[in-house]
């Protein structure tokens, strides 16, 4: 097995979690909230899968650099991104009144 093989798994495989995932998104019954949930493999799974299949193929130092910081930015955001969701569709429907956290 060389390198473009793995390289290739792992992009196949994050790309599939996310394609699952944007699926579940459009075809989940239920308000946001529940449809918010899709789109934390995206951001936990998906992404770093992708990115460590690029680096796999890229193999020069400075891509791989650059690739991994995008993917930490990716991971360590997306989950904050998705509260910030949360509660603003909180806030809209009236079910959350504050402004700041509690």
């Amino acid at each position: 097995m060389t390198a473009h093989d793995v390289a290739l798994g792992l992009v196949a495989a994050g790309t599939v979690v996310i394609v699952l995932a944007a699926i579940g998104a459009v075809v989940a019954p239920g308000d946001v909230f529940t449809r918010l949930h899709f789109v934390t493999p995206v951001t936990s799974i998906g992404g770093p899968l992708v990115a460590a299949g690029l680096c796999v193929e890229s193999g020069q130092p400075w891509v791989i650099a650059e690739v991994l910081v995008i993917a930490l930015l990716l991971f360590v955001s997306g989950p904050v991104l998705e509260a910030s969701a949360a509660r603003a569709a909180a806030q809209d429907r009236g079910i959350e009144t504050e402004e700041q956290p509690a």
